[in-house]
């Protein structure tokens, strides 16, 4: 979209959403390995859309964040996506914005950290897999 590809515009969104995260943790986020999420970096660096520098007193630790270009190319992808989504959530039937929220409220759930099936309490419901 408009030039990037999609694990570029999603990490432009995750770096506007947690400014001066490094890029290991970029990489993780984006479930790439650490090559991938480089290669990533490198091609928004050379678009001039992020930057990444250590901070005054942060040693070699790097952090990336978006440039105006960067949060301004983020921003007009979202829009795009945003009508594109809508257009597409009317033709099938289904109310955008109840379909955003229960998107949010997805998205919400995949971050939640949950505790591992081995030290659940006796009483939490296990999956099938478990059983």
């Amino acid at each position: 979209m408009e030039g990037l590809t999609y694990n570029q515009y999603v990490a432009l969104v995750i770096l506007g959403q947690h400014p001066g995260i490094t890029g290991r943790t970029l990489s993780k986020s984006l479930g790439v390995t650490e090559a991938a999420g480089s290669g990533i970096v490198k091609a928004l660096l050379a678009d001039g859309l992020i930057t990444n520098a250590a901070t005054p007193g942060s040693g070699n630790r790097r952090e990336l964040r978006l440039t105006s270009a960067g949060e301004d190319k983020s921003a007009h992808c979202a829009r795009l996506l945003g009508h594109s989504l809508d257009d597409n959530a009317l033709a099938i039937g289904l109310d955008p914005n109840s379909l955003a929220s229960t998107i949010r409220d997805l998205h919400d759930e995949v971050r939640t950290i949950r505790t591992p099936a081995a030290s659940r309490p006796t009483d939490a419901p296990q999956s099938q897999e478990n059983s």
